[in-house]
């Protein structure tokens, strides 16, 4: 039997994501969305949980970037009346 359209579709869609997903150097768990993912000088990319296992001396991040649920950040905005 043939697979559905749909389940293809979603096969390829869920391929596409796992290759732009930021993934932590240290562990190679995918961070989850909330999480904080911190870019160290050596261009590591390591989540909040591994960063902790770094000494202290090389533990400053060069940058930390939260994860949003999709590409965009989801702005909360009041309802119209």
């Amino acid at each position: 039997m043939e697979p559905s359209l749909e389940s293809v579709m979603l096969r390829n869609s869920v391929g596409s994501m796992e290759s732009h997903r930021p993934t932590c150097s240290g562990c190679g768990r995918t961070p989850l969305v909330g999480e904080y993912l911190h870019r160290l000088e050596a261009e590591r990319f390591l989540c909040g949980l591994c960063l902790a296992q770094v000494p202290e001396a090389d533990r400053i991040p060069v940058a930390s970037e939260r994860l949003h649920a999709g590409e965009r950040s989801i702005a909360v905005a009041p309802r119209a009346a």
